[in-house]
């Protein structure tokens, strides 16, 4: 058992927002720049109906411009922290992760994650691959993230909430910037962006290259160069056209920093294209029309002869030729190509009292591997049908209900729905009590993920063997279910002087997809000398509940100063894992939490002259046992950010920027044993122009 940090250590964090004398916050939480006469923001994410927070039926936090700037944040996960219940982590030093109440691993599959609504989830991995994105932070206008299960609307990849970066208008922007960094890691980035206007259309184009050279223990350097572009046309009044398209090229070295081994090079290609099209029919009535594409490539490189003979145990050519002629071996397993297929009609409008929003949905997706998917080309469509309906039934209460039903082409289905039920004692505040059952399809890679080793004539006898069963499909998975129960409060101090959020939930995750056991030769006769008799397959064999509070709080502590403030207490007790390792029934239980019991941040951010602003940022996890990175004890983090601008003319500004993240130590494990985060500094010119 580790130790934990009890409660009353966090206290003073919450005493922080709770004492203050004054309750004015700096809300900074809008759709755009032209919103600030808004009290309380309005989202999307939640229902597809546009709303307010206390409309909502689910938790939701914004991150906003301001918030991102002052973080001094070097990535999305890294922004991740200043949300409640998220757990943000570094794998290794390029490759990054991000959960919701944490049981997870370094491929977090339950959170949806979306720009501009386009889902990048990738089927080929069931995960997020942050660094080939194709934008970086200055182009976001703000982070929309639903804190729970968002499946109702955004789908099954969204089982444990949902994630929407929304991209800066071309429409309400003019100018641009170029921007240079350098610092730890020997980083070297340059990005840029313009936007402007030609005739009816608006446009934004940015890009940049970004390079480091990794940890002094692994080297796993990073090298990528990205270019977007995002164009409106508005023929009239009533139509609108968005299209979108991105590039991002470069390579990351990968591996597990729980071992001392070199890293090997993953080269990435990744583009995608989205168009949209909206027209307002009514006063009250919209259509709306969207497809996308999205491409991803990854180029693991071939073992070499000598890699190959260390691992079979011989230098005879011909036996590792003929080991390399069987198998393909590559340095790591993320190898392969996805191709993701998608289209949306979607209708909203309002009779009476009644709001409402429903459409249909058509997904394909494509992945093939010769290592993860070693049996070939897996496809899948999937066909959606959703609604979301708000009901003011009564002068201060509302309904707020949503389906979502999936058909899959793998002869699985699936039905998620949400109710809540809302009350608003005034504008400016209500209380929220929701329940939901939601259900996850299972991803390619986890129904279809197969990998045998073959061992050539002469290793083990005159005849090719087989040598390893390391992984086994098992198309016939059934979907993961949780049923949530949560009572919410929320906030809006007035004339934006902030906001507080309160969410006390129950999770109850069942059916969850995990390893399991089968005896090898069931898959294939003996010999197989490597199994130990046995070959690992996935299966709905898992589960566990969470219950716990998230408290978020934004402040205006003076005119000059502002503090967020995020709190997550989260007891995790899980069913005993069915792992059947031994071939006899074995079950596994974790005496460790799988989720920290306590995660804290808060960002202050100060104001002393309108040329200058300094932030800081602490950042608090408890131990945790990371299904794949194994137990980490808790750790304190303390980001430093100070920021100077010249007005260098009137339309042309330059600022400067050093972030110091890790300020005062100690250097922690993050994730793996020897993924170690030291203390890291930045320093970034930003040229300005209007």
């Amino acid at each position: 058992m580790t130790n934990r940090t009890p409660l009353y250590r966090l206290a003073p964090l919450l005493a922080l927002g709770l004492t203050s004398p004054a309750l004015q916050a700096d809300e900074s939480l809008y759709l755009s720049e032209q919103d600030f006469l808004t009290d309380i923001p309005e989202i999307t994410s939640a229902t597809r109906l546009a709303q307010k927070l206390t409309e909502a039926p689910a938790s939701i936090s914004i991150i906003d411009r301001q918030i991102i700037a002052a973080s001094g944040a070097r990535n999305i996960p890294d922004l991740l922290r200043l949300v409640p219940g998220f757990q943000s982590y570094h794998v290794s030093a390029n490759k990054f992760a991000t959960s919701y109440h944490g049981a997870s691993d370094d491929f977090p599959r339950r959170l949806e994650v979306m720009v501009d609504g386009r889902s990048v989830y990738l089927p080929l991995l069931a995960t997020v691959d942050w660094t080939s994105l194709g934008i970086n932070l200055q182009d976001i206008e703000r982070i929309e993230v639903v804190r729970g299960s968002n499946v109702p609307t955004q789908g099954s990849n969204a089982f444990m909430g949902s994630i929407n970066i929304i991209t800066r208008s071309p429409a309400l922007l003019s100018g641009g910037y170029v921007s240079a960094t350098g610092g730890s890691m020997d980083t070297r980035n340059l990005q840029f962006g313009h936007a402007d206007q030609l005739s009816s259309w608006n446009y934004r184009l940015s890009g940049g290259h970004e390079e480091n050279d990794g940890s002094d223990l692994y080297g796993d350097a990073l090298k990528r160069n990205y270019l977007s572009f995002s164009g409106s046309y508005t023929p009239t009044l009533t139509d609108t056209l968005w299209i979108q398209a991105g590039v991002d090229r470069g390579h990351t070295y990968v591996g597990g920093a729980d071992k001392l081994e070199p890293f090997s090079k993953r080269d990435h290609d990744a583009n995608y294209q989205s168009i949209k099209y909206q027209h307002l029919y009514s006063d009250t009535g919209t259509v709306q029309l969207t497809a996308y594409h999205n491409y991803l490539d990854l180029e693991a490189p071939a073992m070499s002869f000598e890699r190959v003979g260390d691992f079979i145990g011989t230098d005879n050519p011909a036996i590792v030729n003929g080991f390399i002629a069987l198998n393909s071996p590559r340095e790591d397993s993320e190898h392969g190509t996805a191709h993701s297929y998608d289209t949306e009609l979607q209708l909203t409008d309002q009779i009476g009292s009644l709001e409402l929003v429903g459409g249909l949905g058509y997904r394909y997706e494509t992945a093939e591997s010769d290592v993860l998917l070693q049996s070939g080309k897996v496809t899948e469509e999937r066909w959606r049908l959703f609604s979301n309906l708000d009901w003011d039934f009564a002068p201060r209460w509302s309904l707020s209900t949503g389906f979502m039903y999936e058909d899959s082409s793998e002869n699985s289905d699936a039905l998620s729905y949400r109710h809540a039920l809302i009350h608003r004692p005034d504008e400016q505040s209500s209380f929220r009590l929701g329940y939901s059952i939601s259900e996850r399809l299972p991803s390619l890679l986890e129904r279809h993920a197969n990998n045998t080793i073959y061992a050539p004539a002469g290793l083990f006898g005159p005849d090719p063997v087989v040598y390893d069963l390391d992984k086994a499909a098992n198309p016939d998975l059934g979907p993961e279910r949780i049923k949530t129960y949560e009572l919410g409060y929320y906030r809006a101090f007035d004339d934006h002087q902030g906001h507080f959020d309160l969410r006390l939930f129950h999770e109850q995750l069942s059916n969850v997809i995990s390893s399991y056991f089968l005896p090898a030769d069931e898959l294939a006769p003996p010999p197989h000398p490597m199994t130990q008799g046995r070959v690992s397959t996935n299966e709905n064999n898992f589960g566990w509940e969470n219950q716990g509070v998230e408290i978020q709080l934004h402040r205006q502590l003076s005119s000059q100063l502002s503090a967020l403030l995020n709190y997550t207490y989260t007891n995790t007790l899980t069913d005993r894992w069915e792992t059947n390792k031994d071939l006899q029934g074995q079950t596994l239980i974790f005496r460790d939490a799988i989720t920290p019991e306590h995660t804290a941040s808060l960002m202050l951010n100060w104001t002393p002259a309108s040329d200058l602003n300094l932030s800081l940022m602490h950042y608090y996890m408890d131990s945790v046992h990371w299904f794949e990175g194994g137990l980490r004890e808790s750790y304190q983090r303390t980001d430093l950010r100070a920021a100077y601008n010249w007005q260098l003319s009137a339309g042309t500004e330059l600022e400067t920027a050093l972030t110091i993240q890790n300020a005062f130590g100690p250097t922690y494990e993050e994730f793996y044993q020897y993924n170690l985060f030291d203390r890291r500094a930045w320093l970034r010119l930003t040229l300005r122009y209007h």
